[in-house]
């Protein structure tokens, strides 16, 4: 095959999205839990678009991950595990929010 400098060494032209470049891009979200909740179901959307695709794009589905978790302390869901956390530590858990826990697969 011949030398194609458009796709040959796409790794230095294209360098992978990383964490610290979707904090920033998600800085705007802080206190509108709304507006991160809103983003983060266009993002996963989308990549269950991309997973359906015969030809997955890894390295696109695996920033889209990353933005994900880097979303989530944005989102209302953070506040709510963390006091779920508290409740825990505190030994304050009900009964149904233990079992609710074991089945999102928290090892208590």
């Amino acid at each position: 095959m011949q030398d194609n400098p458009n796709t040959d060494k796409v790794d230095d032209l294209n360098p992978p999205l990383e964490c610290s470049d979707w904090k920033i891009a998600f800085e705007p979200f802080e206190g509108n839990a709304f507006a991160a909740l809103r983003t983060a179901f266009n993002i996963r959307t989308l990549h269950n678009e991309l997973d359906s695709l015969l030809i997955k794009p890894i390295r696109v589905m695996e920033a889209l991950d990353a933005a994900m978790e880097v979303l989530f302390p944005y989102t209302d869901f953070h506040k709510a595990s963390f006091e779920m956390f508290l409740k825990f530590t505190d030994a304050r858990l009900t009964y149904d929010e233990e079992e609710m826990l074991k089945a999102l697969g928290v090892k208590i």
